[in-house]
């Protein structure tokens, strides 16, 4: 059970960011496009492909990896909130980014994998909670107009998966094994002649 759980998190994962990240990097070739589209895109699909590839062979390092960037994450995050960067979906897209790999270390470690998409899924919803307490007002938006646009459409997905990545290691105890004992012959019978 386990084990399904896991590969149907995963997939359900990659199926979900491979189109997120496709509908974002079609609207940069949209507009902008030309050399900042190239650049865009590099700037997504190099990380991404990196990041995967060390979660799927080096488990270990990977988490680490992955624990250390959602943390620059969310520091990003909360300097968004204090300076202007541009108006693009940055942390919807890097939050999708980061989750193609943790999900992919989730194919071992399905407890760490839905630890590292729950915090994906808050950190953009800090953000839009610290946004919508800052615009709050008789006409600021309210927080349902917030979570509906590029930013909901990630943080609840990556929460639902996060929590079947979760059920997935609780159920398989994470794909931990116990390790036997050493076997221990039996004595031999001896045969007593009487």
């Amino acid at each position: 059970m386990a084990r399904i759980l896991r590969w149907a998190a995963v997939t359900l994962t990659a199926l979900f960011v491979v189109g997120g990240l496709l509908f974002a990097i079609g609207s940069v070739w949209d507009d902008p496009g030309g050399w900042t589209a190239l650049l865009v895109t590099l700037a997504i699909v190099v990380p991404l492909i990196v990041l995967t590839v060390l979660a799927a062979r080096e488990a270990e390092l990977g988490f680490l990896v992955l624990a250390g960037a959602v943390g620059l994450f969310a520091a990003w995050m909360v300097l968004t909130l204090f300076v202007e960067v541009g108006r693009v979906p940055d942390i919807p897209v890097i939050a999708l980014l980061l989750a193609l790999p943790s999900a992919v270390l989730g194919r071992r470690h399905a407890g760490r994998a839905g630890s590292l998409l729950l915090a994906l899924a808050a950190v953009p919803f800090a953000d839009v909670l610290a946004r919508w307490f800052g615009e709050r007002g008789p006409d600021g938006p309210g927080l349902g107009a917030l979570l509906g646009g590029s930013t909901g459409a990630v943080v609840v997905p990556l929460a639902v998966l996060a929590v079947l990545f979760l059920v997935a290691g609780a159920v398989g105890h994470d794909g931990t094994r116990v390790p036997a004992g050493p076997r221990v012959k039996p004595p031999a019978r001896s045969r007593q002649h009487l």
